[in-house]
């Protein structure tokens, strides 16, 4: 049995034009309460990887995750832009392969993707310093943005109870459209699992900090304890500072921990 979520943050006080609000994520009839959404939270980190500009992710967060009713051509620009930054994740993954005296093979595989090229092969210049794809390498990137667009959009969260909880479980395999089926673990590191599969296609094994582990983490753990950590890049080290880590979860509902 497989259900979808589309989680909003609403804000509280009524506007006189509210924005689509669409809980369904197929219907932007309008929300008849008045109330104005200001942001999509089903997948954290999707919006603030993907867009740069202000204005476009104020209106990707105003809308349903399916774009329905949106402009057309607001969701075009969404699109390209997500997409912009999309095919740079790639081609810098690749760069860093080179950078590092890493192979295609042995390197980084950006959403499972192996590169192309790596180091200054990704250039017409064949130089760390180029400035100019070649053509194998706009058409690598293309695809590796296809790929990851197609299966993080629409954000919402997937949970299909016949397969494994957690936010890695894939649906199917790593080129499985939609990407992730198995919810959301009160102690999964979302934004690990996420940069370490749009860079690496979720193959960088928890470590110690180094340079490609520190890629394909925010820095920032659930635990001190790393038993108690899931899909964290950088292992904890065990030093206890409550201003980054989390109490235990509780064992009733709702499950998550008292505040501090």
């Amino acid at each position: 049995m497989r259900f979808v979520f589309a989680l909003f943050l609403v804000a509280g006080c009524k506007d006189e034009n509210p924005k689509v609000v669409d809980a369904t994520s197929t219907d932007a009839s309008g929300d008849p309460s008045g109330y104005t959404q200001v942001e999509q939270l089903a997948r954290p980190g999707i919006n603030e990887v993907f867009l740069f500009t202000n204005d476009y992710n104020a209106g990707y967060n105003a809308t349903a995750p399916s774009f329905a009713g949106a402009p057309p051509a607001a969701v075009t620009a969404i699109t390209t832009e997500a997409k912009t930054v999309m095919k740079a994740l790639y081609l810098g993954a690749c760069l860093l392969d080179g950078a590092l005296g890493l192979t295609p093979t042995s390197g980084l595989k950006p959403g499972g993707i192996q590169c192309h090229a790596v180091g200054a092969a990704i250039w017409t210049e064949n130089a760390l310093t180029g400035v100019t794809l070649t053509a194998q390498s706009e058409a690598a990137a293309q695809a590796y943005a296809d790929k990851v667009f197609s299966q993080f959009l629409p954000d919402v969260m997937r949970i299909d109870t016949s397969v494994a909880s957690g936010y890695l479980t894939l649906c199917g395999d790593a080129n499985a459209v939609p990407l992730l089926c198995g919810g959301r673990l009160l102690n999964d590191d979302v934004i690990d699992i996420t940069y370490n599969y749009l860079l690496a296609g979720a193959a960088v094994p928890k470590g110690a900090y180094n340079q490609v582990n520190a890629l394909v983490s925010d820095g920032v753990n659930f635990s001190p304890d790393d038993s108690k950590n899931s899909g964290n890049a950088i292992a904890s080290t065990g030093i206890s500072n409550p201003a980054q880590y989390h109490p235990d979860i509780s064992n009733t509902f709702p499950y998550s921990a008292p505040p501090y």
